[in-house]
């Protein structure tokens, strides 16, 4: 189905949580072939790619993915004499997909990010809403809804 996500170790799909809200920044040196294995998540959502380094690079991104790609040259343009205050010389260009993304929620990645097999546990609609407002250091830790420890 279009538009929709299954949620891995069901069979039913499920609406995309937070779709019309959510962002995904992805600051990148590469191609963005790491983005097959995650479609089935975010493929409904949109991309914001801040390129680091060469601007001269052609960055490639798979098809079917709704994404703005912005690169140095892009944010000279935009702000000017204050572009300096992005730095190129690590991960930390994403502060610029986190400034243009209009939506409420920003969730980032980094290009080397691979699915884990583990990533087979249900997610449940009622926790992803919560998120936000709570934090908990098991979930960086272990592959288990912290909340129901």
């Amino acid at each position: 189905m279009a538009g929709t996500v299954t949620v891995p170790g069901s069979s039913v799909p499920s609406t995309p949580l937070l779709k019309d809200e959510l962002d995904i920044v992805i600051p990148t040196i590469r191609n963005l072939d790491f983005l097959e294995m995650w479609r089935p998540f975010f493929q409904p959502y949109h991309l914001i790619i801040v390129q680091d380094g060469d601007p001269s690079k052609v960055i490639k991104v798979p098809e079917g993915f709704d994404y703005e790609l912005y690169n140095r040259n892009d944010i000279n343009r935009i702000l000017g004499p204050k572009a300096s205050c992005i730095s190129f010389k690590d991960s930390a260009c994403r502060c610029f997909g986190y400034m243009v993304s209009k939506k409420k929620y920003v969730f980032t990645i980094d290009d080397d990010c691979f699915v884990s097999s583990f990533l087979t546990f249900p997610l449940h609609k009622s926790k992803l809403p919560s998120f936000p407002s709570r934090s908990c250091w098991r979930l960086f830790e272990f592959c288990a809804d912290p909340w129901e420890v």
